[in-house]
């Protein structure tokens, strides 16, 4: 080697060493010295790739590494960086394609198994995804994370018991891993065992005491066990986890002290059968003073009674002087018994829905999806074949209260399933659930997957029956029968995990 090109070798090493201790400004300072002298160096140009992809520059790392691979195209590592920042670039297919030209080059490569298992994870291929975990575990096991990749393609796979075993590796591992301990949690709860998911998110949080998660975690599973005074107290922390976001306000917080004249902003969050459950503690605001109410668009004439000044989100808001976010009410007000009807439907559409829908039969309305994009309908929607028992009962009308998402599955009903629909103008303007709400008052109950549609037949006073996955979201908690927020409402719990059929059969026996 000449001394030129050993001089470049030391200079590039050098820069290898401040990349290992986090020095990636001074690394890549170094690596572009390289490239000045040396264009064509292209183990600096995939370093230089690796940098960007740290800094979640994707595109900028994708161009680094081509350029290294043009020069080097046998460097199996090269291509497990490549498949990375195409994965970041949810360029799925390309990224496998990056992942299996690694293994060609060098079929032992650990890393380039590990980021298949990523890859294959995201095509939603788990057990594909699992044996390329293994994969990299059998290569290289002392590679990070692998043990928690286990865990959660396993969770993923449905294998819940298995995933428990692999994450407690994953954290026997990393102890202070905080990831690690959260997703163990995080499926303790899924197997209904709440107790030792609080156990882990405390111990997480003992050494991770100002992480946002574990805290909003924590509270999910405090408040699923009905432990709500501290539940309601951790869950201060989602907005510091990003869970929800609300435009800032200047005004001073709201902390439950005598509005003196003064007039409070409340700000909805989530989603609309979120603000329909908790509109009833801004009643309780309003009877101390003048509250506004802001509320998703669509919801302002079905809640129009709730406070003084109702507004949907992107309107001028009025003036106020203090504020405060929805679901921050109960930490403030504490927990309540449950209420009689507070919200009502517009008589003249009762009178007008009525006649539409007659009296005859055992009138019962159905919905069963909710937003299938949204993280929390995971599990939770009920395929519309499984209400068959219920149309068996003699004298039963099904009538759909669904919208939107969902009504795919009424041209694939199976034989016997009849389901009557009540017309493309049903809830078709501006304003949402206000058709919704005076047909439930000509109905004789409302049978409903967790939806908003539950909350609002709760509202209401009507009586609703809701079909609840194994473990449910956290405002049912995970047993009885009866409702702490709804006196009308009864709940029907799966026995065990995805058993829809169970939960159908007690309710057409009981009908």
């Amino acid at each position: 080697m000449s001394k030129r090109k050993h001089a470049i070798e030391a200079h590039f090493q050098s820069g290898l060493r401040l990349h290992g201790t986090g020095r990636l400004p001074e690394a890549e300072q170094v690596y572009r010295q390289v490239l000045a002298a040396a264009p064509d160096h292209a183990d600096c140009l995939h370093m230089l790739g690796v940098i960007a992809s740290q800094c979640g520059q994707s595109q900028a790392a994708l161009g680094c590494i081509d350029q290294a691979i043009a020069i080097k195209p046998s460097a199996a590592m090269f291509h497990v960086n490549r498949a990375a920042a195409l994965l970041a670039l949810r360029q799925l297919d390309a990224a496998l394609l990056a992942c299996q030209e690694a293994v060609r080059l060098k079929r032992n490569l650990g890393e380039a198994h590990q980021v298949m298992g990523h890859v294959l994870s995201d095509l939603g291929r788990p057990e594909e995804a699992l044996a390329a975990y293994r994969d990299a575990l059998r290569y290289k096991p002392e590679l990070p994370d692998l043990y928690d990749n286990i865990g959660l393609v396993l969770r993923q796979a449905g294998r819940l018991e298995e995933a428990v075993v692999a994450l407690r590796q994953a954290v026997k591992r990393a102890p202070r891993d905080a990831p690690a301990q959260g997703n163990l949690a995080g499926v303790l709860k899924e197997l209904a065992r709440p107790a030792e998911a609080e156990e882990c998110y405390r111990a997480a949080l003992r050494d991770h005491p100002d992480d946002p998660v574990l805290h909003l975690n924590l509270a999910i599973v405090l408040l699923l066990r009905g432990k709500f005074e501290a539940g309601w107290e951790q869950y201060e922390w989602r907005f510091r986890a990003g869970a929800v976001q609300i435009p800032p306000c200047s005004q001073p917080r709201w902390n439950g002290e005598d509005l003196g004249g003064r007039t409070l902003l409340v700000r909805a969050e989530q989603g609309m059968g979120t603000t329909i459950q908790f509109c009833r503690y801004v009643m309780m605001a309003a009877a101390r003073g003048r509250v506004v109410f802001e509320v998703q668009p669509g919801l302002r004439h079905l809640l129009r009674g709730v406070a003084a000044d109702v507004v949907t989100v992107g309107d001028a808001l009025p003036s106020f002087d203090t504020w405060c976010p929805l679901l921050s009410l109960p930490h403030l007000f504490g927990m309540q018994a449950p209420m009689p009807p507070y919200l009502a439907a517009d008589a003249d559409r009762v009178a007008a829905w009525r006649e539409r829908i007659g009296t005859h039969g055992r009138r019962i309305g159905i919905a069963w999806q909710g937003n299938p994009v949204a993280a929390v309908e995971r599990g939770r929607s009920i395929p519309l074949r499984e209400y068959l028992p219920l149309a068996q009962v003699p004298d039963v009308r099904l009538i759909s209260l669904q919208k939107h998402h969902g009504l795919e599955q009424l041209a694939t009903v199976p034989d016997g399933l009849r389901i009557e629909t009540l017309g493309e103008d049903f809830d078709a303007g501006p304003d949402a659930f206000i058709d919704t709400a005076a047909a439930m008052q000509c109905l004789d109950m409302v049978i409903t997957s967790d939806t908003s549609v539950a909350h609002l037949a709760g509202a209401l006073g009507r009586p609703v029956w809701v079909g609840l996955q194994h473990v449910p979201d956290w405002r049912w908690l995970l047993e009885g029968e009866d409702c702490r927020w709804y006196p009308t409402m009864r709940l029907f719990r799966q026995t065990k995990r995805g058993d829809w059929g169970g939960v159908f059969a007690r309710m057409a026996e009981l009908l």
